[in-house]
């Protein structure tokens, strides 16, 4: 039995996963927490890693869950190689991370696209309205690209509430500020059609064609068999 820890994305829930179809594998979802004062994606990562309660297994992050899955990544590369030993800054040492898989994601901020970029570097982001981010329906279809009614209905039920408005202005500024070496043991899946995190400057291992942000959900079949081939014990 494989134990897989999904990271959902900012603004979704665990919901996002639901239509992957996995074989051999029990599903657990790290839930958010609200984020403290000067917290950076490693300290956040490491925070969520707390929900852990395997001693091996694999983790799934779908976009900015994707940036965390990937710190956490590179944090057990880190102990494994003794390169981190300080209290506070590790995982639990008994862990196996056998596999890390992002989907329409980034490895680092290399990755990111341009408009990511020039946020960062002029600190935009500190003025942004983000009740217009949740509220403005046109801005989100343009980025999950729905190709239904159906399915932007079940996009608006997966998006957090405006409960949550703390929660995404504090991660956004921790994807914002997010400094990463290597990417790490990393497999990245990608959408050919991503308009958030858009194809240009991402090198993934797969290409979904026709893949948009909201791929795990609308190509959940596709995305299905390239990680039932990558999971321990699998018959590629």
């Amino acid at each position: 039995m494989n134990h897989i820890y999904c990271i959902s994305g900012l603004g979704a829930d665990k919901r996002i996963f639901q239509k992957l179809d996995l074989r051999a594998t029990e599903l657990h979802f790290i839930e958010w927490e609200l984020p403290a004062p000067g917290d950076t994606m490693r300290t956040y990562a490491l925070k969520l890693a707390r929900q852990i309660n395997h001693p091996t297994v694999t983790l799934i992050g779908v976009s900015f869950g994707g940036m965390l899955a990937s710190e956490i990544e590179r944090c057990y590369q880190e102990q494994k190689n003794g390169i981190i030993s300080k209290p506070g800054s590790m995982l639990d040492p008994g862990l196996v991370i056998e596999k890390t898989i992002l989907i329409s994601s980034c490895k680092s901020p290399v990755e990111f696209p341009s408009l990511l970029r020039l946020a960062a570097a002029t600190k935009i982001y500190k003025a942004v309205p983000y009740q217009f981010i949740l509220r403005n329906n046109r801005l989100n279809r343009f980025v999950f690209d729905p190709k239904s009614k159906n399915e932007e209905l079940m996009l608006k039920r997966l998006m957090l509430s405006e409960n949550d408005l703390p929660l995404i202005k504090k991660s956004i500024q921790i994807i914002l500020r997010w400094k990463a070496g290597s990417p790490g043991n990393i497999v990245h899946i990608h959408g050919s059609a991503d308009r958030l995190l858009t194809p240009r400057k991402v090198k993934p291992d797969y290409w979904i064609k026709g893949g948009d942000h909201f791929m795990v959900w609308n190509k959940a079949a596709e995305i299905s068999a390239i990680i039932n081939q990558l999971l321990p014990g699998s018959t590629k």
